[in-house]
């Protein structure tokens, strides 16, 4: 079977597609959600938590090897059509089991995934608290 990591990323992959559509449409559902205004108001700065989803959705590709792994249910329920929900954990059960070859190629792409999308998400949050830093400062000086 792939390795948890290959899960991981397909599910923090997910979590980063999500990511950027909130954040391109933000200003369109701050106008729209009242959840989204209340964000606003709670925090101006509340993309900066957005990381912490990311994390979330690859920990929800995790479930079914959680299930397994917690005893709660047997290894073959877990490979049932059902769990394809989990960003087709199932599927890749069977790929696996059906091209060895497939293993490690899943596992490889898994692991320069997660390379490349973790080092793009502290390039970009670097940025944005930068930026963040700049407009403090910018407004101490008009301030003061």
């Amino acid at each position: 079977m792939p390795n948890k990591h290959f899960y991981f990323a397909l599910g923090a992959a997910h979590g980063v597609v999500i990511t950027y559509a909130v954040r391109k449409a933000r200003h369109w559902l701050s106008k729209r959600v009242r959840l989204m205004r209340r964000l606003y108001h709670f925090d101006r700065d509340w993309f900066l938590y957005f990381p912490f989803f990311i994390g979330l959705m690859g920990m929800v590709a995790l479930i079914p090897d959680i299930l397994h792994g917690l005893h709660l249910l047997p290894k073959e329920a877990t490979r049932a059509e059902f769990f394809n929900i989990f960003f087709f954990h199932s599927y890749f059960e069977w790929l696996e089991d059906a091209n060895p070859d497939a293993n490690w190629m899943m596992n490889t792409v898994a692991s320069l995934f997660l390379l490349v999308l973790s080092m793009g998400v502290f390039i970009f949050y670097i940025r944005v608290a930068h930026k963040i830093i700049e407009q403090g400062e910018k407004s101490k000086t008009n301030d003061g």
